[in-house]
């Protein structure tokens, strides 16, 4: 579980304290799903700020769509679609025309999927946030929360083969990225040694 059970904190009394208004709720909502839900949008965004002005707009809408919740479903599922979803939204309202690849453009040049063995989880995510916009989404949406191409072509708006092309771009870059940052952290390395 993302919180620690507390005999103060039971999840559904917190939920059914939210659908009164409870602001005390409210706040104990928040502060148990905060982590949780920034390191969602951490994914999608391209610094910690936007994650967390993501993360505000996400949680207002969990605050205002918590009555449709339903409890025999699980709440961080539900919690997490909200946020990917928010995630979206902000993509679509800040890019007025999405670097998309067309799939006429993209090539396969092949994957190289290895990532070093001594790269820390945070450092990956620093290197998924270096992706241009699309890009980031794209993969975020596919290879972390496992959307198919013609559910991600649905959500924004483009042609499924565009979501296969930019994946496929997204990759490659992130595989560059790598790369650099293995070559950094060799040089590095060997500068700690002499």
């Amino acid at each position: 579980m993302l919180f620690r059970r507390t005999k103060h904190f039971i999840l559904q009394e917190v939920i059914d304290g939210c659908r009164k208004g409870k602001s005390s709720a409210q706040k104990m909502l928040f502060e148990a799903y905060y982590s949780f839900g920034v390191n969602i949008c951490l994914r999608y965004a391209s610094s910690r700020e936007d994650a967390e002005e993501m993360f505000d707009d996400g949680f207002l809408k969990v605050l205002n769509k918590i009555t449709y919740y339903d409890p025999e479903q699980s709440f961080d599922a539900w919690f997490r679609t909200i946020m990917v979803r928010t995630a979206i939204d902000q993509f679509r309202k800040y890019k007025n025309e999405p670097s998309f690849i067309d799939v006429d453009d993209a090539w396969d040049l092949g994957t190289d999927d290895e990532i070093p063995g001594n790269i820390a989880a945070d450092e990956i995510l620093q290197l998924v946030q270096r992706l241009p916009s699309s890009y980031r989404t794209v993969f975020s949406l596919h290879v972390v929360d496992g959307y198919s191409h013609p559910e991600i072509a649905g959500m924004l708006g483009i042609q499924e083969g565009t979501s296969r092309s930019t994946l496929v771009k997204a990759r490659l870059k992130l595989q560059e990225l790598l790369r650099t940052w293995n070559h950094e952290h060799s040089i590095s390395r060997r500068n700690n040694y002499v």
